[in-house]
C-alpha cells in the first residue's frame, strides 16, 4: 500500500466531515497554531479542512501534512508547466533544478514522514518535514528575481515549518 493511500485512510478514519466547528475546537486549534510561528497561516489551513473539527492533535498533524502535500505537488505541477514551455536555457536549468527539489519532497521526503509518524517515530518525520524547507529554499535562492511560482514557495516553506512545529508537540 502506497503512503499517500495510506495516508488517506488514516485521515479518513480521523474526523467525520462537519460544517461547523465547536467553539472548544475552534479554540483547540488556535492554541495549537500559536504555538508556530505562522499562526495565520496555520489556523486558516486547519480550520479550512472540515477532518479538523473532530481531530485530536494527532489529527491536526495528520491533516497539515496532508495539506504540504497538497500544496507541494501543486507547486511542482505549475514548475513542470513553465519548465515544458520555456526556451531560454538558464531558466530551463533553474526550473529543472526546482523540479528535482520538489521532486525530493513529493516522492521521498513526506511518505517518509507519514512512514515515521505511522510508527510513531516522532522526530524523524519532524526532521523530514522540516526539510522540505530546505529543499524550497534551495530553489528560490537560484533566482536573483521573484518567479511566477515564488509566492507558492513561500507557502510551501511556511506550512513545511507549520507541520514540523505542529509534529514536534507530540514529543
Amino acid at each position: 500500500m502506497s503512503p499517500l493511500l495510506l495516508l488517506s485512510l488514516i485521515l479518513g478514519s480521523l474526523a467525520t466531515p462537519s460544517l461547523s466547528i465547536s467553539e472548544d475546537k475552534e479554540d483547540f486549534i488556535q492554541e495549537t497554531c500559536k504555538k508556530t510561528r505562522y499562526f495565520a497561516l496555520c489556523n486558516s489551513s486547519l480550520r479550512s479542512d472540515p477532518r479538523s473539527s473532530n481531530a485530536d492533535l494527532k489529527g491536526l498533524v495528520w491533516i497539515s501534512i496532508e495539506i504540504l502535500h497538497e500544496k507541494v505537488s501543486d507547486t511542482l505541477f505549475f514548475i513542470i508547466g513553465l519548465y515544458k514551455n520555456t526556451r531560454d536555457p538558464e531558466l530551463s536549468r533553474f526550473y529543472g533544478s526546482c523540479i528535482e527539489d520538489y521532486g525530493t519532497s513529493v516522492r521521498r521526503l513526506l511518505p517518509e514522514a507519514v512512514k515515521a509518524l505511522g510508527s510513531k517515530d516522532y522526530a524523524t518525520a519532524k526532521n523530514d518535514a522540516t526539510a522540505v524547507t530546505s529543499y524550497i529554499d534551495a530553489c528560490d535562492q537560484q533566482f536573483a528575481e521573484k518567479t511566477p511560482f515564488s509566492d507558492r514557495n513561500i507557502i510551501v516553506h511556511d506550512l513545511s515549518l507549520v507541520a514540523s512545529t505542529i509534529i514536534g508537540l507530540l514529543g
